[in-house]
């Protein structure tokens, strides 16, 4: 029996193994068995991944580095480099300079800590949140001009009133700006000290009886020394009440894990002692949190639910989303109105649970890391249901995050790609188009383990930067690279200028065999030697990098015809004919067809073609698969492969 099979696309990228019997499946037809550092367009061809370009060895290769976006405009853009106390910044594909050294600020966040940290922008600042510490202020000043500080809170955040009403505090004066007030039990500690309490004097006065004071020093469990913030409120006498509120971040009460803007309000949430309750400043001042009853003044609440759930993290699309250990709460005012501290209406939305992590924003959709850490989900708004629902987006290839997921991005320049950092240093991509039902992985190996990754939007194709870790001669380096998508070397340097042999400014990549392209044309690889390698004829466009190997292998043909299924029968290609675009040859089956005219010579520029090429022959076997490597250091871009194959009995 012959046949002339057809693959028009590999959208649905590499699918799990326990998809390889489902050929009744448009997924099956689609997919892939194996695709690695090739990408699933949504048009449906397959498109090797670009390399990297070499930018410079991290502070500490020792450390955690953590990479976070700071994106001001299009174009003006950062990326930041966070490890053990310190911050170092990066922008138009390189690292910025103060005296002729890397421009950096200090910082309290241990390289233990970076990949903990949460972070939300506005404008020319980005607060930053970590359980262990106070919330902080990034500010850009200029190009190489930076400060980060605490966040100066003005009344709160605070914890719900007083629940003891045996334990009461008292003011020395009313009169007096600074003096001590005294606790009936105790009640102070270090850690309130620079935190606010609010202090309820006179409960049934309309006005003048709350005060406002910040904690100077505590002289004991009992005793503290405030200074009255707001004097238009003083104390109305010095009995003791049992209406007071305590500062809700302290050391040792625990400071928020997570933080947002939405409604022109600034949202923290979850502390070690509060897991479950967020907090929001007043409308458009976010510093300031005085709770009240107004449209606009501060507000807190605790989630209801029938065990604690920990807020792993928020995120603002058209509501307010929660993404908790035990499941997905949507947060509104009720029938499309703002949220107020009177009209506040939080609802699960769905009971998967969240993993610790910055979640990605894909359109009107939020992507996070399942609690097991090993599922991608999004948090989406269905209008059917009127409700947020979440799909599994690793369903059809769950061995591909096998070991668990660290962290999610997202690209939506030239396509729409989700990327994540699996923890033995893979490199994983989703290509995501809803519209088209385009839902296709693929992984991405180095010569090394990815350890952190970011994805900056751009005005024009979005930028990918990685910290990279690569053994160099028995030592372990972590390496900040750019994604290079039109060059396909790793870890890559170039050189553009006169004719010349010898490559200088490869010390990164001391020992270590590189591919080479001279003026276009695939050299013989090379080892570094003493930073260097010289070449066997001079060029004047010359780029070097480290080696990777583009796979792609499609499912195997098992569409039933009018002789039954080919699955499990013999099977022998006859012809493949493979459609290129604007692509080099790639291995088929491990034959590379020739490209070359006899009088052409090795040194030239190879020929990047858009045409089908066909390969003859290629022997019986059981599985009648195909498998297409691209080993040059050059581009490889697949539409879609046909041809005939012959079945026996």
């Amino acid at each position: 029996m012959r046949l002339s099979p057809v693959i028009n696309s590999f959208a649905s990228g590499e699918l799990s193994p326990r998809m390889m019997g489902r050929t009744d499946s448009p997924r099956y037809a689609s997919g892939c068995e194996v695709m690695e550092n090739f990408m699933a367009l949504p048009h449906g061809g397959a498109k090797r991944r670009g390399g990297t370009r070499f930018i410079n060895e991290v502070k500490n290769s020792a450390h955690t580095t953590r990479l976070i976006p700071f994106e001001f405009s299009v174009d003006q853009t950062y990326v930041l480099e966070f490890g053990n106390n310190y911050i170092r910044f990066y922008t138009n594909g390189g690292q910025i300079q103060a005296n002729s050294a890397a421009y950096e600020i200090t910082t309290a966040y241990t390289h233990a800590q970076v990949n903990e940290l949460q972070f939300a922008q506005n404008s020319d600042v980005m607060w930053i949140v970590h359980p262990s510490h106070k919330p902080r202020k990034l500010t850009r000043l200029a190009h190489a001009s930076w400060t980060i500080a605490d966040e100066e809170f003005k009344k709160g955040p605070f914890l719900p009133v007083n629940q003891d009403e045996t334990l009461t505090i008292s003011f020395a004066s009313t009169t007096a700006t600074t003096q001590n007030i005294t606790a009936s039990a105790s009640l102070f500690n270090s850690s309130h000290v620079g935190g606010d309490f609010l202090i309820d004097t006179i409960p049934t006065v309309a006005t003048g009886e709350v005060v406002w004071v910040r904690v100077n020093s505590v002289a004991s469990a009992t005793v503290a020394n405030v200074t009255i913030k707001d004097l238009g409120y003083m104390p109305q006498d010095t009995n003791p009440t049992n209406l007071w509120q305590e500062p809700a971040f302290t050391s040792i009460k625990g400071y928020p894990s997570g933080v947002v803007f939405y409604e022109q309000r600034l949202w923290y949430a979850g502390t070690l002692a509060k897991p479950q309750t967020f907090w929001a400043s007043k409308t458009g001042e976010y510093e300031n949190f005085n709770p009240g009853a107004t449209a606009n003044d501060g507000l807190s609440y605790a989630i209801a639910s029938d065990r604690v759930n920990n807020i792993k993290w928020l995120a603002a699309q058209r509501v307010l989303i929660i993404g908790t250990s035990g499941g997905e709460f949507r947060v509104t005012g009720g029938n499309e109105s703002a949220v107020t501290p009177t009209n506040i209406d939080v609802r699960r939305q769905t009971s998967y649970g969240s993993k610790l992590g910055h979640p990605a924003y894909v359109g009107s959709d939020v992507f996070f890391i399942q609690r097991s850490g090993t599922q991608v989900r999004n948090v989406a708004y269905k209008w059917e249901s009127d409700s947020f629902q979440s799909d599994d987006l690793t369903f059809l290839a769950e061995h591909i995050t096998e070991g668990g997921l660290t962290t999610l991005s997202y690209s939506h320049v030239p396509d729409s790609i989700l990327l994540g950092l699996r923890t033995d240093g893979t490199l994983l991509m989703m290509t995501y188009e809803p519209s088209q039902e385009v839902i296709g992985w693929h992984r991405h190996i180095t010569d090394g383990e990815f350890k952190s990754l970011v994805a900056i939007s751009e005005d024009g194709p979005d930028q990918f930067w990685f910290v990279v870790k690569r053994t160099i001669g028995g030592v372990v380096k972590q390496y900040i690279e750019l994604y290079t998508p039109d060059i396909y070397l790793d870890s890559m340097i170039s050189y553009s200028g006169s004719a010349t042999s010898a490559v200088n400014g490869l010390a990164h990549l001391e020992g270590k065999t590189v591919q080479i392209t001279a003026d276009g044309a695939v050299h013989p690889d090379l080892v570094v030697s003493s930073g260097a390698v010289t070449l066997n004829y001079t060029a004047t466009d010359i780029k070097v990098g480290l080696k990777y190997i583009s796979k792609l292998t499609p499912t195997r043909h098992g569409t039933n015809t009018k002789s039954g299924t080919p699955l499990g029968k013999l099977k022998r290609w006859n012809k493949i004919f493979v459609r290129l675009d604007q692509s080099a040859i790639p291995t088929i089956n491990g034959h590379r067809p020739p490209v070359r005219s006899p009088g052409t010579n090795y040194g030239n520029e190879e020929p990047i073609i858009s045409e089908d090429i066909e390969v003859r022959s290629l022997g019986y076997d059981q599985d009648g698969r195909i498998k297409i490597e691209q080993d040059l250091p050059l581009a490889c871009h697949i539409v879609s492969i046909f041809g005939t194959l012959s079945v026996g009995d």
